[in-house]
């Protein structure tokens, strides 16, 4: 597999963040977190990973977002690789990761989670890493209302699985039979709390723009890269070339406006077998699959050109829509 390519590169805390999201790029079908942590962070949880030699032109943390791409992360997931020179986004804040050995305790389901990337060298390569880290670690509690008592180390998490009681940096530091990570921030973990203090001190982080230039692409769905019409800076340039049936998307492949001129509310669909039902219009995860025949509840094209659907012709544009919405499709599913 190729270097990776991010989708867009913005600057947090001071760090340059490279962001290439599991949610949107999954070629091989690894397993996913499916649970949101939308309004539920209450923390940054810090662990180390080891360092590893990268060709020329790459970094470590892309190299390690690569890997998980290709399934050789085994079970880990987690929201951003960092190294010396950047950081790899790999899932979105609203969605929690595999990282903590808790299973479904705070530490999975309630922190955004870090990877450092060092060695046991300690040396300025490494140190240039754990800055990094900091950084990352300072913007994120900042940007979520949190003070240096919500920074958790993975070790923190397995003594509250395995029932330790103690302060919360008494856990973050307590041995742990299991494991002890980060690993080689852990003995100087007094010193890496005052670095993110600092950093906190220094005032509120900013996201920059995008470096490279927002373009509308129109397409059956953004996974069907085949179907693109065409890419566009305009949106309305991109709403006028956007055929019956096709959507446009943004650079991070959310629907802004889908063309679903033929489907009408009532209107009999035949829907392919193996198709993913889903519970909202931009949620990832997969309800259950599906087949056979349905019926449009409204024919309103909703984001990620997905439309609502029922079981009988009666139930149509009726409320409460919990009660008679089936759920939701993408209109590419759909026999015509």
């Amino acid at each position: 597999m190729t270097i990776l390519r991010p989708d867009a590169t913005t600057t947090f805390g001071g760090v340059t963040v490279n962001e290439y999201l599991l949610t949107k790029h999954n070629p091989n079908h690894i397993d996913m977190p499916s649970v949101s942590m939308e309004g539920k962070v209450i923390g940054v949880t810090v662990h180390n990973t080891d360092w590893i030699s990268v060709a020329s032109g790459t970094t470590p943390a892309e190299q390690y977002t690569r890997a998980t791409v290709n399934n050789n992360m085994k079970d880990v997931r987690v929201h951003y690789y960092v190294d010396n020179v950047c950081a790899w986004q790999n899932l979105p804040h609203s969605l929690s990761g595999w990282h903590a050995a808790d299973g479904s305790g705070n530490g999975n389901r309630r922190t955004i989670a870090i990877e450092c990337i060092m060695s046991s060298a300690y040396n300025s390569v490494d140190k240039k890493s754990e800055d990094n880290a900091a950084k990352l670690a300072a913007a994120l509690l900042k940007q979520y209302g949190l003070d240096i008592n919500h920074l958790y180390t993975h070790t923190h998490w397995l003594n509250v699985r395995d029932g330790r009681n103690g302060t919360i940096d008494q856990l973050n530091t307590m041995y742990n039979r299991y494991k002890m990570c980060p690993a080689y921030i852990l003995p100087h973990w007094t010193e890496f709390k005052k670095k993110v203090q600092s950093y906190l001190n220094a005032g509120t982080p900013t996201i920059s723009a995008p470096s490279t230039k927002q373009l509308y692409r129109v397409r059956k769905s953004w996974a069907d890269t085949k179907s693109q019409l065409g890419a566009y800076s305009s949106l309305e340039n991109a709403k006028k070339a956007c055929k019956v049936g096709y959507s446009v998307f943004d650079a991070n492949g959310n629907a802004v406006y889908t063309n679903g001129g033929k489907f009408t509310k009532g209107q009999k669909i035949a829907i392919r077998a193996n198709t993913p039902l889903f519970a909202s219009a931009e949620t990832t995860s997969v309800t259950r699959r599906i087949s056979g025949t349905y019926y449009l509840y409204d024919g309103i094209a909703c984001k990620n050109g997905r439309y609502r659907i029922t079981t009988k012709p009666e139930f149509c544009g009726k409320t409460p829509v919990g009660r008679f919405v089936t759920g939701y499709v993408s209109w590419d599913n759909f026999n015509q």
